[in-house]
Order: C-alpha cells, then sequence, then structure tokens
C-alpha cells in the first residue's frame, strides 16, 4: 500500500520566510469566523502558491453516513472490513490509528460498532485542511501563510500517534506522508562535517515507513532500527523521540543513528543540520521529540549489515485465579521473568512480554552473533522449562525459529506484529522505565514483582471480570541497555540506558463505548502504574508510548535535559508555531488549540467556514 517514489529537494537555502514576529506566542490562536482567519479567496491563492497540495480533509468513515455527501455503501463496507487495519489507515489523512484522537467531545465520525453510529460524521479535531507536502518550498510557503493569519501549526504521517500530537482542531495541518524517498549510501559524505562521514548510510524522506524501509534496505544487505509495528513512520515522532525495537540491545535507538537531518525550521529556511552545523538543533532532534523544533524532510542515519535473526515464540492461557496477589504460579513467572533479565539482556535479547492473569504471550528476539537460535534456546531454557511443566498451564504455542534477514523475521511474523498493534480503537498507556538497580536483588526483584501482583488485583478489583482484560500490562525489552550514550550525543532520556524494562499499563476499548464505561478502564490503567511506580527510585518514561496525563511530564519524559531542549525550542521557534501535548514548551490544558481534551471543546468547523 506505501509505494517509494523519488523525491527532489533543493540544495540551496530557500528564502525565508517573513521575519520571526515579536508577539507573544499566545498570539498564535486564530480560529474560524474570527477577522484573522483567511477568506476562501485567501486560502485560495495560498493553494496556487503550494502547486495547488492544498488539500480539504474527508474523514475515513464518512461513506457510512447517510448526511455525508461521500455516503456509499460499497465503500462503507471496504472501510468496515479494514477498520483495524494501520496500512489502510494510513493512507487517509482523515484518520488517526487511536481513535479518540479524532474525536472532540461528541465531534466524531465512527461507524457503529458497539451502538448505533451518530447522525453526522463529524471532523472532530481533524484540521480542515491540510497541505500534502511533496517538497521544502511547500513547507516554507506554509509558514509564511500561517504566520500572516496567526494559525497553529500541526504535522501528521500515518496518524500512528499513541499521545495524539498530530491532530488538533482548527489548525492547518502539513501531511509528510508522501515524503517516501529512500536510497542508499555505502559512503556518506556530511555535509560540511567530516567527522560524521560514514560507510552503510541510509537516506528517508519524512513519510517512509518501518516497513518500506525494512524491505528497501534489506535488498542492500542492511538492517534498520525500526520498532514492532510496520506501518509506524519512523523518521517522525519514532526517529525524533527515541525509537525502540529488536536491535536496541545490539546498537542502540534510532536515535542514536543518526547522522544528519534536512529540515526546514520555522523562519522558513531549508537547512542541513549535523553534529557541525546547528549542532544544538541537531541534539534536540536526536531524541527530543517529533514535531517540536523543525519541520523534518530527509532522516539520514547508520544502516547496519544483516544478520540471521531468532525468535521465539510462547503463548499460553494460566487457570484462573480469586486472590491474584497470593496466586504462586503467577508469582513464580514474573520473579522468575526478573532474575534472568540480566542475563538475558546481557545477550542482547529483545522481548515483547504481555502478562496478564489468565495469559502469557512472549516474543523473544536474538539478530545476529555466531548462532543465534543456539544462543536464544540456551539462554531462554531454564524459564520454558518453567512455564512447559506448570501444573494447569495450557501452551498453545511454543516454537523457536530461525531467519536468513530482518525483512523475512517481519514478514514472517506478520499476524503477531498485526495482533499487538492497536488500530481502530481507543487506547490509554501509561509507563515506566524500569531500570537495572530493581533487578540485582532478590528483594529489589521482590517488591517488583510485588507491585505488579498488587496493580493486576487492582484493576481487578475496580472492573470485575468481565472488564479486567481491557487492561493489559506489558513488559517490553526492546530497550538499549548495552548501548550507553557517555558523551550525552543525544537528548534522549538517559534514564533508557539503565532500563531493562519498558513497562505499559494500556487501557483499550472501542471508540462508540460509552464513556463512563471508558473512564472506568482508563482509571484502572492509571491506579495500576501508580502502584508499580511507587516504589522505583527512578521515574522515566518513554515520551511517545506515555500518559498524555503524566502530571510531572518534564521530568519524565525527558529527565535533566528538558531545560536545555525548552532552550533550543525558544531559539529555534520562538512563536512556538510547533507546538503539541506535553512536548517541550507545551504551552498548558488553557491553549485553544487542546479544547477537546477539556471541558468545553471546540470541534474543527469544516471547509468553507460556514
Amino acid at each position: 500500500m506505501y509505494c517509494a517514489a523519488a523525491f527532489f529537494f533543493a540544495t540551496q537555502l530557500l528564502s525565508p520566510v517573513l521575519g520571526a514576529q515579536n508577539a507573544a506566542t499566545t498570539n498564535f490562536t486564530c480560529q474560524p469566523g474570527q477577522p484573522c482567519w483567511p477568506t476562501i479567496a485567501q486560502w485560495q491563492a495560498f493553494n496556487q502558491t503550494i502547486a495547488r497540495r492544498l488539500k480539504i480533509t474527508t474523514m475515513l468513515a464518512s461513506p457510512c453516513f447517510p448526511s455525508s455527501p461521500d455516503f456509499n455503501t460499497t465503500e462503507c463496507t471496504d472501510i468496515r472490513q479494514n477498520y483495524t487495519s494501520a496500512q489502510f489507515r494510513g493512507t487517509a489523512y482523515g484518520a488517526m490509528d487511536i481513535t479518540q484522537w479524532e474525536a472532540c467531545g461528541s465531534a466524531t465520525c465512527y461507524p457503529g460498532f458497539l451502538q448505533p453510529q451518530g447522525p453526522t460524521c463529524a471532523l472532530g479535531r481533524l484540521s480542515a485542511l491540510y497541505v500534502d507536502v511533496e517538497e521544502p518550498a511547500d513547507v516554507t510557503a506554509t509558514l509564511r501563510f500561517i504566520r500572516r493569519h496567526r494559525i497553529r501549526l500541526v504535522v501528521k504521517n500515518t496518524g500512528h500517534d499513541v499521545l495524539g500530537r498530530s491532530a488538533a482542531a482548527n489548525t492547518l495541518a502539513l501531511r509528510v506522508y508522501n515524503l517516501k524517498n529512500m536510497s542508499f549510501h555505502p559512503s556518506f559524505t556530511a555535509r560540511n562535517c567530516s567527522t560524521s562521514n560514514r560507510q552503510n548510510v541510509g537516506v528517508i524522506g519524512a513519510g517512509v515507513s518501518a516497513e518500506d524501509a525494512v524491505a528497501f534496505f534489506s535488498k542492500q544487505g542492511m538492517m534498520v532500527t525500526v520498532g514492532g509495528c510496520p506501518s509506524v513512520g519512523i523518521a517522525g515522532g519514532f526517529g525524533q523521540g527515541g525509537g525502540h525495537g529488536p536491535l536496541a540491545p545490539s546498537v542502540g535507538l534510532m536515535a542514536d543513528q543518526a547522522i544528519e537531518f534536512d529540515v526546514v525550521t520555522m523562519d522558513g529556511v531549508f537547512r542541513t543540520i549535523n553534529k557541525c552545523n546547528d549542532p544544538d538543533l541537531f541534539w534536540a532532534m536526536r531524541g527530543g521529540g517529533g514535531q517540536s523544533y523543525a519541520i523534518l524532510i530527509n532522516y539520514k542515519f547508520q544502516l547496519h549489515p544483516q544478520v540471521a535473526w531468532a525468535n521465539w515464540r510462547l503463548e499460553a492461557t494460566l487457570p484462573p485465579t480469586d486472590n491474584i496477589t497470593q496466586n504462586t504460579l503467577l508469582r513464580d513467572i514474573l520473579t522468575t521473568l526478573a532474575d534472568q533479565q540480566i542475563i538475558w539482556s546481557e545477550n542482547r535479547i529483545a522481548g515483547y512480554n504481555g502478562i496478564s492473569p489468565t495469559s502469557l504471550s512472549m516474543m523473544e528476539m536474538l539478530p545476529g552473533g555466531e548462532k543465534p537460535l543456539q544462543t536464544l534456546q540456551s539462554v531462554t531454557a531454564s524459564f520454558r522449562s518453567l512455564i512447559t511443566n506448570m501444573p494447569g498451564v495450557n501452551i498453545t504455542l511454543d516454537s523457536y525459529a530461525l531467519y536468513p534477514d530482518q525483512n523475512t523475521f517481519y514478514i514472517g511474523n506478520t499476524e503477531y506484529w498485526n495482533h499487538i498493534s492497536a488500530v481502530g480503537v481507543s487506547l490509554i498507556t501509561t509507563s515506566r522505565l524500569i531500570t537495572k538497580d530493581n533487578f540485582e536483588s532478590p528483594t529489589k526483584v521482590d517488591s517488583l514483582v510485588n507491585s505488579t501482583l498488587k496493580a493486576m488485583q487492582k484493576v481487578m478489583d475496580q472492573l470485575g471480570a468481565q472488564l479486567a482484560p481491557q487492561v493489559q500490562f506489558q513488559f517490553l525489552t526492546a530497550v538499549p541497555s548495552d548501548t550507553p550514550d557517555l558523551d550525552q550525543e543525544t537528548s534522549v532520556n538517559p534514564a533508557w540506558r539503565d532500563a531493562l524494562w519498558h513497562f505499559v499499563s494500556s487501557a483499550a476499548w472501542s471508540p462508540d463505548t460509552p464513556d463512563a464505561t471508558a473512564m472506568q478502564i482508563t482509571a484502572a490503567a492509571r491506579a495500576a502504574l501508580d502502584i508499580v511506580k511507587e516504589p522505583l527510585a527512578v521515574q522515566a518514561a518513554y515520551l511517545n508510548e506515555a500518559d498524555p496525563e503524566e502530571p510531572d511530564w518534564q521530568h519524565v519524559f525527558f529527565g535533566k535535559h528538558y531545560a536545555k531542549l525548552l532552550q533550543i525550542k525558544q531559539k529555534w521557534d520562538p512563536d512556538t508555531l510547533l507546538n503539541c501535548k506535553k512536548c517541550v514548551g507545551y504551552l498548558g490544558p488553557r491553549d485553544p488549540m487542546y479544547s477537546c481534551n477539556g471541558d468545553a471543546p471546540n470541534p474543527s468547523v469544516p471547509y468553507p467556514f460556514t
């Protein structure tokens, strides 16, 4: 469904937009109906300056609504059948992977699943108009236009966005989805920076997805540090916010691989940045979060020679229990997993593990090494023996496999990736990076296990057996624990380097679930995290997979880097043209850009804004 296309960009600096205004950042709050909002003639004139790339938003599910001009029963059937496909949703600007980020109060466009659908399809928090970016000049012209009219800006690619940062009502959107150029450079020369010259470098446009990148660079005999969701765009929030995945224990995060970026800064200038050219901006965009400092056009990064991949899949159901905290079987599973985590990490094994009171789902991965399959089997043998010999445990899958390369591994596990991806549903993730000190003594392990069991019990107590499975517990070990950033070359939260678990307590529900039920499920997930995080000496979380209502977000998401990142943000974007929730420089919940999160939502007014 994705199609790589050649993308040509200017090699010289583009003309800057009008000089940065001295007005306060809150001046960029123009809304439809106000005198500052562009007239139809002004929108049309702007469209001519960008080769007619200004598009009117059509919501993905609009063909399902008889009141919509797009009503089409055949198309609606196709939409319903593919509603939970990330690839399908990614092709449409008018959709987000996580559906609550499409809604603004009661303004939604959900086709009915659990409940009858509403009478109308509304934009919700999706922008009424978006610029389908094909070249840097489109970005420069857009920045000039929003400055003139004091309109806020959002940037969107595929819509894989757990915290909803790429949608905000009554803004103008830049859609970078079609920037899909890819190239391989066996010998790469950085711009005016010989210390950044490298062998085996990849260049991708801002719209390239993980699956496209893996397939393309695999043909060059190279691997890419992608995550576990094939449809995710890897140059935006993923690559600029850290980017964890199966290769993280071996070579680090995606941000660690960054060598150079092509960007358009908020003054409208096209720049190539690296360690030598605008190094502060380059550092900030290597882990300090996407959609915060500049508009990324191209991401240039280190590739790694292809190796064989081994994996172990284990699926099991556990006997039901009335008292989770006293369940010795579940305690033994968690204790053994925690006891062995240091050894697994030292062997560079990455894992995506889901554990609940009634089920176990594990995917352990080892890319490379002299004999990856034998190593994986040997290191995981004692844990496997524990599970397979437990009374009452029903093993439904227990399989080791070896794949010749990264692309074959990803394709061979397509069903699994689709299974773990939350798409076409509403979702809240709460999380913590659990650092190595919590695994270094039996006392610490016991404390970690106790808090986890108490968290599971809390969910059961609050929700009951019927709703409790909608809160999931994940223990993700695709972390860069063996790749220290000693010189602080990235702005990634330093806690990543000491973490062994990326723990997630997530709540998921159908988009047409009653609000009261959704709030109940969300509250349970948050209550669970409160219990797990209580004994942790280090409070940190992955900024892309965390609670959007995290109260101490500056410290938890960015660690000691926040103050420096804020200074860089204020230097390069003094008017806060870029702003997103709980990102560096976040303006707070009272800002009109975030009305959809509050008690007085102001949904997008559709074009022609009448």
